[in-house]
């Protein structure tokens, strides 16, 4: 190999990685952990209805299924939001991949449409009943990025997106206590509970560029704590008090401690609204969604699953030191 072959192969190698790094800020991949997190909770939860509290060979091929549609559906969401706003970003964010021209916009596009359709697809191959959840994803993810973010509706929005995510973990569900397609009470609580602390946080974090307004913050931190109350409230709906592996006021108290301490940020923020704070607190909350998972996998199922989960916070955190969440 000749020295002129030699720099050339230097010099691709960080063309190759500055590629690579502008693609994982235009998925916000750090934030996909969240995703695995509610897909973890979700299918286990299901499990745990059946008393199985440990993961098989058999379950390991259907979860990493759901995991994989997780991936591609939430990317998918992250790239088709900034092919959407490309205009406002090319005004207000010209740092992000697309307008500062690290990906192109034709690129963008084929990149979120394609993994929108393999995320529909790996949800299909999970089964009929992860095929719909997939393709409810799949619409709530189309909807927001394209007509609704911009509506007073969009934190709404986005909450259905992480509800019908966790479904997404629970649509291999076929409970006799079924209340709406094979989920139960308690499947639907944690669920929707969940979905409305993101549709919070959604509000919360709308003028997180600039100093927020304290009122549409509050009504945010509010909206939260509704989420975190429902969330607390589910093991009273489970069917059994022998699928509990905590009691119910202990589990109850465990929520309630973990949303005390992920809300103090938003708190400081309403006090001195300033952008940092403001984003702090969002990170904090994004962050909490993990533990929130991991919280309600210790309640019904395994501790080890649990810690597990829990895990799922160290790249999340590793990667947010090079690659912003917001």
């Amino acid at each position: 190999m000749s020295d002129s072959d030699s720099q050339n192969d230097t010099a691709r190698e960080p063309a190759r990685t500055s590629t690579l790094m502008a693609y994982c800020k235009l998925m916000r991949i750090g934030n996909v952990f969240t995703a695995f997190a509610n897909i973890m909770m979700g299918y286990l939860v299901v499990q745990a209805d059946l008393g199985i509290t440990q993961i098989t060979a058999e379950n390991w091929q259907l979860l990493a299924l759901l995991l994989v549609a997780t991936f591609c559906l939430y990317s998918a969401g992250m790239v088709l939001n900034d092919v959407f706003d490309v205009q406002r970003d090319t005004a207000e964010r010209n740092n992000r991949p697309i307008p500062a021209g690290q990906v192109s916009l034709a690129a963008a596009r084929k990149l979120g449409w394609g993994l929108l359709a393999a995320g529909v697809v790996c949800g299909a191959l999970a089964g009929s009943g992860s095929l719909w959840i997939a393709l409810a994803v799949a619409v709530s993810v189309v909807l927001y990025d394209w007509i609704l973010k911009q509506t007073p509706i969009a934190p709404i929005a986005m909450g259905l997106c992480r509800t019908f995510n966790i479904l997404l973990g629970m649509s291999l569900a076929d409970s006799p206590s079924a209340v709406w397609l094979g989920f139960a009470q308690h499947h639907l609580l944690i669920a929707g509970s969940v979905g409305v602390f993101v549709a919070g946080l959604t509000w919360f974090a709308r003028t997180e560029a600039r100093v927020s307004n304290r009122g549409l913050l509050t009504f945010g931190v509010l909206t939260m704590m509704a989420g975190l109350w429902g969330l607390a409230m589910f093991p009273r709906f489970v069917p059994a008090d022998g699928m509990l592996r905590l009691s119910t006021d202990t589990a109850t108290m465990l929520i309630a401690l973990l949303g005390i301490l992920t809300l103090t940020r938003c708190v400081v923020a309403i006090a001195d609204p300033v952008p940092a704070k403001v984003q702090a607190g969002v990170v904090s909350c994004l962050k909490s969604l993990i533990f929130f998972d991991a919280s309600v996998i210790l309640i019904v199922s395994d501790r080890n699953l649990a810690i597990a989960t829990l895990a799922l916070l160290l790249p999340m955190l590793i990667i947010g030191k090079k690659i912003r969440a917001t």
